[in-house]
């Protein structure tokens, strides 16, 4: 969380030292002052790099440790419990859970760095952008959540048909253990035929479940795109418009291409 708050709040930061060098280097005419903050801009950068790099690899260690000591841990509960497992809970529950539900399990600890750098750094580009305008920054400050709200009407449908998914897929694996234990039974009064059926029907109720999901994810992924960037062009036109009229100086103008990358990663 440390190098997912420092790597997205040094992103935070860069239009703002791109709008100190524009209008205290480039409109003033002072040369010394540009090189200045031109070099602030190349420590940023360096910044960026090492705390991406950092960032990434403890957040998939992190990923990946609780991944791996959740299906320990299932493991142990189930070696613990012994044949009364199966009684209470269908075998494919158990391996659906430890071979889907542990890495989701995991991938919470692998987003924790980037969300908590993105909501430090909104509140970042909120405070610059009030610094700079108060209808800027209500703007941020108010169009963030919305777009978050709106987003959630679609993550909600998603999480039921993932969650749907998930039973399918269970059934399916129970269904195909079932099978192979009682395969010489199965055998000898002549029931392949009825449980490759069910097999089948079983299969292609995991792919529909699935096709279901992936329709909901990819327009999960085109609003993260196409929300912000509407958010995005509405506060630039905003940012430029007080920029003509005087209200604030061209500098701050390059703080509003900030919202994008904040709103997708909240």
């Amino acid at each position: 969380m440390t190098y997912g708050i420092t790597w997205m709040v040094s992103q935070a930061l860069i239009p703002a030292t791109i709008a100190k060098a524009i209008d205290e280097g480039i409109v003033a005419g002072d040369r010394a002052e540009l090189w200045r903050w031109a070099g602030a801009l190349a420590c940023l950068a360096a910044v960026i790099a090492t705390t991406g790099i950092l960032r990434h690899r403890m957040a998939v260690l992190n990923w990946l440790v609780a991944s791996f000591r959740a299906i320990q841990l299932i493991g142990w509960k189930a070696a613990d419990t012994g044949p009364a497992l199966p009684r209470t809970v269908p075998t494919g529950d158990v391996v659906a859970t430890v071979a889907n539900d542990a890495m989701r399990f995991g991938g919470f600890y692998d987003v924790t760095a980037r969300f908590s750098g993105a909501v430090v750094s909104y509140v970042v580009v909120a405070i610059l952008l009030l610094r700079a305008s108060l209808e800027l920054g209500l703007v941020v400050l108010l169009g963030v959540p919305l777009l978050v709200a709106t987003l959630g009407l679609v993550v909600r449908p998603l999480q039921r048909r993932q969650t749907t998914q998930r039973e399918e897929s269970g059934r399916l694996i129970g269904l195909g253990a079932d099978t192979v234990a009682g395969l010489r039974v199965l055998r000898g009064i002549g029931g392949e035929q009825e449980f490759l059926q069910r097999y089948a029907v079983q299969s292609r109720a995991v792919r529909d479940s699935g096709f279901r999901v992936a329709g909901f994810q990819a327009t999960l992924d085109a609003a993260q795109v196409l929300l912000p960037g509407l958010f995005v062009i509405v506060v630039t036109w905003l940012g430029a418009r007080f920029a003509i009229d005087g209200r604030i100086t061209p500098g701050p103008v390059s703080y509003t291409h900030l919202t994008l990358p904040t709103n997708r990663e909240v």
